[in-house]
């Protein structure tokens, strides 16, 4: 009976916000007495939390996927939760069980995107180190920046959202969050460059904390480029920068002699 009632307040929030279910539509929904449904899940008060906890993931997931598919076509500020609710196939309070505004849409998303395009990183670290030991760690640290660009910009339209988010930076809310964001990002980068220094396949004389926002920079600059210039190959650019990067910016004992001549 308990299934059966959760099933029927969950098609219910779909139609109604849960505000206003009360235990006789339920029971009515149902088609059982009023003191089955009080007995069985006791008052309306609890339907919220009911709901919240019987929600399967799959209910989230729906949400975020909706948001991203709105975020796409209107635009992070010109989107409305009530749009993302109608795209979702729920009602808005469903979103607010999970979610307590469009920032947190927004941040749950980044999370997950984050979390999916930095997973595959510690292997493709372990791969490019073994490549390296054969003495070929400059093309193998090129492939590995190479393969984490173009993962992040396959999708055109999430760093078009993440620059139009990053605009709103000046309210305190957006910016504490960001700013939390990026200590993490730099954190996680700070481990990716101490296993790379670890393995040979950069300078073990320079802080990783340093390299890591080297890198968090370079990445926002080809992530910006990647925006603008919709065929450019991040994967070939990586191949490009990454020699520049490893030999350094300094002109050769050559080129000097030359100037001086």
């Amino acid at each position: 009976m308990r299934d059966k009632l959760i099933t029927t307040l969950k098609h219910l929030c779909h139609q109604h916000d849960i505000s206003v279910i009360s235990t006789e539509m339920l029971a009515e929904a149902a088609h059982v007495p009023v003191e089955t449904v009080t007995k069985t899940l006791g008052s309306a008060e609890n339907y919220p939390a009911l709901v919240a906890f019987e929600q399967p993931n799959v209910t989230r997931e729906r949400i975020l996927s909706a948001a991203m598919c709105v975020f796409a076509q209107k635009g992070w500020q010109k989107t409305s939760l009530d749009e993302i609710a109608a795209a979702a196939g729920m009602t808005k309070g469903a979103i607010y069980w999970h979610f307590r505004n469009k920032n947190d849409l927004f941040f749950a998303l980044l999370d997950a995107r984050l979390q999916r395009n930095t997973s595959p990183v510690p292997e493709e670290i372990k791969q490019a180190i073994i490549k390296g030991q054969t003495g070929e760690a400059m093309p193998s640290v090129a492939d590995l920046f190479g393969a984490a660009w173009s993962r992040c910009s396959a999708d055109r339209d999430w760093p078009r959202l993440y620059l139009e988010v990053m605009s709103h930076s000046r309210d305190p809310e957006m910016a504490q969050r960001l700013q939390t964001l990026y200590e993490y990002i730099w954190q996680m980068s700070t481990e990716f460059v101490k296993t790379m220094q670890a393995g040979g396949l950069t300078r073990n004389d320079i802080p990783p904390q340093t390299l890591a926002m080297l890198w968090c920079a370079i990445f926002d600059g080809v992530m910006l480029a990647a925006i603008a210039n919709p065929e450019l190959d991040v994967s070939q650019l990586a191949h490009e920068f990454i020699p520049i990067l490893w030999q350094g910016l300094a002109p050769s004992s050559t080129q000097g002699e030359n100037n001086e001549s």
